[in-house]
């Protein structure tokens, strides 16, 4: 008891924010046997009368542990000892009253689960399976919740016999993602069907039998995004960038919905990027499927044009020489960059119809404000497609004419 004690003090100056303090808890850490300090982690972790941010260092700590030094330690505790851990995990995702401290050892689940499956696909903990199916279809919204963290956090948890559950998985995801009531639910089912696409990326057939999980994932992530969750929106971009095939039966649902999303100056910036990046993104992995889907790509360019041009009027910014780290997440440069992508892309042939009147209107209109900004568009497409090389000339002479500074 009194060892576990002076344990507690060393994962408090864990946390100090004296250096030397910690610096040297961390070497009195480092000295710990391995095996010593899952029982100590464990421990820490299951005390309720712990303080909460010792019992959250402690499964940050254990799950690092297991990532880091698994056939280091793991395989040296013995059979009992093994299967404690395991069965301490799962009580303690069940019994935690803390959803902090049910998240992080979701975490060391997934994590020993990960290292659990051999390279044959059979997973030697079989016990978390009959877990997540209980537990998804539990009363209790923090189970469910805990399920689908575990199952979003390593989708490969099924091992050799997914293939056999798979009717269940997919089940067990309409079914979390129609659960109206809980849109936390709702959001991670819809990030594990992500995550699950993303595991299977290489699987046709597999894509070709969850493709109807999509039109559901894109309700979520239009819903989520009005409620200040980006995160099923940036599970959208990664299959863009991944999986991009997955998207074909639904890629007109999907783009109109990320051209919404974009162009809704009541959404966040960073939700407003994302959603564009998506397009872009397909641009760069899905040249093709996108080129049959101009249309949305035409209504798309000025969205980027708009954000160019979306720059506060600051002296002080206009005068400085570098951009701040903040500047680099501002609309000006996200649409300067997705300008830049979509045309390297898609290509000259395809993208000078589009944009043929949005230059004209950038080069006759009469307003001149973001001037400079609508030549450094002009500029970019001129560099990114060789065939609108023939207007260069005539593009230089318009904005020269009026800023001696801008030239290409």
């Amino acid at each position: 008891m009194a060892e576990q004690q002076q344990f507690y003090l060393l994962l408090g100056n864990l946390m100090s924010p004296d250096n030397n303090v910690r610096k040297q808890a961390e070497e009195t850490y480092d000295n710990i046997p391995g095996q010593n300090k899952i029982s100590f982690l464990l421990h820490a972790i299951r005390d309720a009368s712990a303080a909460e941010e010792v019992r959250q260092m402690a499964a940050v700590l254990l799950r690092r542990l297991l990532s880091s030094s698994f056939e280091e330690i793991y395989p040296g505790l013995t059979l009992e000892m093994q299967t404690a851990v395991k069965t301490e995990l799962l009580s303690s995702i069940q019994q935690e009253s803390s959803p902090n401290i049910r998240k992080k050892v979701c975490d060391i689940a997934a994590e020993l689960c990960r290292n659990l499956v051999d390279d044959d696909g059979n997973n030697q903990w079989p016990e978390v399976l009959k877990f997540l199916f209980d537990s998804v279809n539990s009363e209790d919204v923090g189970l469910r919740e805990a399920a689908l963290h575990v199952f979003w956090n390593f989708p490969g948890i099924f091992g050799n016999q997914q293939q056999h559950y798979l009717e269940v998985i997919k089940r067990m995801l309409v079914q979390c993602m129609q659960d109206q009531a809980h849109p936390q639910i709702q959001n991670l089912a819809a990030r594990a069907a992500a995550a699950f696409v993303l595991s299977n990326e290489g699987n046709t057939a597999l894509l070709k039998h969850f493709a109807d999980l999509l039109p559901g994932i894109l309700q979520v992530v239009n819903e989520s995004c009005y409620q200040g969750d980006d995160s099923v929106l940036k599970s959208l971009v990664e299959i863009a960038d991944t999986a991009p095939k997955y998207l074909r039966p639904n890629l007109e649902a999907t783009l109109q919905l990320c051209l919404k999303l974009c162009s809704d100056t009541n959404l966040a910036n960073m939700q407003r990027q994302l959603a564009l990046e998506v397009i872009v993104t397909l641009s760069e992995t899905a040249a093709a499927m996108l080129r049959k889907h101009t249309a949305i790509v035409a209504q798309s360019v000025p969205q980027m044009l708009a954000m160019m041009v979306d720059l506060e009027d600051d002296e002080e910014w206009a005068m400085a020489d570098e951009l701040e780290d903040d500047d680099f997440d501002s609309n000006a440069v996200a649409g300067e960059s997705a300008l830049d992508r979509i045309a390297c892309g898609l290509g000259g042939k395809i993208i000078l119809p589009i944009i043929k009147q949005h230059i004209m209107q950038m080069l006759f209109g009469i307003k001149t404000a973001g001037l400079e900004e609508k030549a450094t568009a002009c500029q970019m497409l001129v560099r990114r497609c060789p065939v609108v090389c023939v207007w260069r000339l005539s593009i230089r002479r318009k904005f020269v004419g009026k800023n001696e500074n801008l030239f290409f």
